[in-house]
This record gives structure tokens, sequence and C-alpha cells, in this order.
């Protein structure tokens, strides 16, 4: 493992990060490398057994430029994470999710989900520690990836009164990340994972199967 002492983490409380000054085409190139580097290297091993070091060397810029974009290994990180994670929304513009129903779309695009972080057990990994840090920026990083994702959701659900969709969106987020940190942790299979997204898909978006008025059941909301 890993363990950088020029990493901004320690016993201290990592801050959040300034506003970023507007980049030049130059800057937001060499930044944007900088996170292709850190995305590439969680490709190879987890978050605590890379140093900004290489980070830096893989981007080949210097340590001192990294700095200059990310006061520190977590904030690089966290801005690559959401990056990542940002790329759900143009994906399923890109393919359209399969489906005939708006619950049936939402669980593909929850499966779709699972299996990004299925190919990428590091960068779960990676969630997991922002979920059970304590650090202030840790909220701002885990409120930054559910706007990523959040209005995909929602956009699915737009035949729900808004307010009733946004209380489905964060119940299905809650169970999807409680579901990830079993699985990243060893503790649920894939299946597992998927079971559990399926069932809240089921339990808020179907209702109980009943006769209809010609005949037919009814129940997918």
């Amino acid at each position: 493992m890993t363990d950088d002492t020029d990493t901004g983490t320690g016993t201290g409380v990592v801050t959040p990060p300034k506003p970023a000054p507007r980049l030049s085409s130059r800057q937001a190139a060499r930044r944007q490398r900088l996170l292709d580097a850190a995305l590439g290297l969680l490709e190879e091993r987890d978050y605590e057994r890379i140093s900004v070091r290489e980070v830096a060397e893989s981007a080949k810029v210097a340590l001192a430029t990294l700095y200059h974009y990310f006061p520190s290994k977590e904030h690089l990180f966290a801005e690559a994470l959401v990056q990542w994670a940002s790329t759900l929304g143009p994906d399923v513009t890109r393919r359209p999710l399969a489906g005939s129903s708006p619950a049936q779309k939402v669980e593909e695009a929850l499966f779709r989900s699972a299996r990004a972080f299925e190919r990428r057990p590091q960068l779960a990994r990676l969630l997991v520690r922002f979920e059970t840090s304590e650090e202030p920026f840790a909220h701002e990083v885990l409120t930054r990836l559910d706007a990523t994702t959040t209005d995909v959701y929602l956009d699915l659900l737009a035949h729900l009164p808004r307010d009733e969709a946004v209380r489905v969106v964060r119940v299905l987020d809650a169970v999807f990340d409680s579901s990830l940190r079993a699985w990243s942790s060893g503790r649920a299979t894939t299946a597992d994972l998927r079971r559990s997204l399926s069932d809240a898909v089921k339990l808020l978006l179907v209702e109980p199967a009943r006769p209809c008025a010609d005949g037919s059941v009814g129940g997918v909301r």
C-alpha cells in the first residue's frame, strides 16, 4: 500500500476547494489529463495504493502543477469520481433504456449504474470511502454525485408529481448505496445487488396487481 505524506489527509479536516478560476484551454486540458490519469490508475488498483506523484507522472505534469488544480489527493479523486458518474445521463441519451414502462426504464438505469461499478470495483470502494468519511468535504462530494444522476431518474418519473418523484429517487438512491456497499465489501453478490434494486423498484413503482374494470390486471405506475 502506498501511503502518501503529501495528500492533504491525516487527522486534519479537509476543507472544500475554493471556486476554480476560469481556465484557459491549455489549463483545462492539463486539468483533464490529471483526472484521466487518476481514473486510469484506479482501473489498476485501489485509491489507497495510488500516490499523487504517480498521477502527476502519468499525466506528464509536475507535482506542484497537480496541487495547483487540486489541493489534496481527496479533491483530485473526488472530482474524478464525480466526472465519471456524470456519464450516466449521456449514456442514457446515447443508448435509450429498454422497457415499456417508467418502472422498467428506472430499473434498467439502475442496472446500468450497477454494471459500471461492477466493471470498476475500485470506484465503488472509493465511493464507500466518501460515504463513511466524517470530513465535511465528503458530504459535498456525495451531494454532487447525487446531483449527477438525480435528474436522469426524475426525467424517467415525469409522470409522477414532482415531490413524489423526488421521494422515490431518494429511496432508490439509499437502496443503491447500501447495496453497493455490501457488494464492494464482499457481503453481497452481483445477483444480490441486482435483486435489491429490482425489489426496490417493484415496491416503489409497481402497485399490487389487481383486476381492472375491463378484466385485465393493473399495477405498473
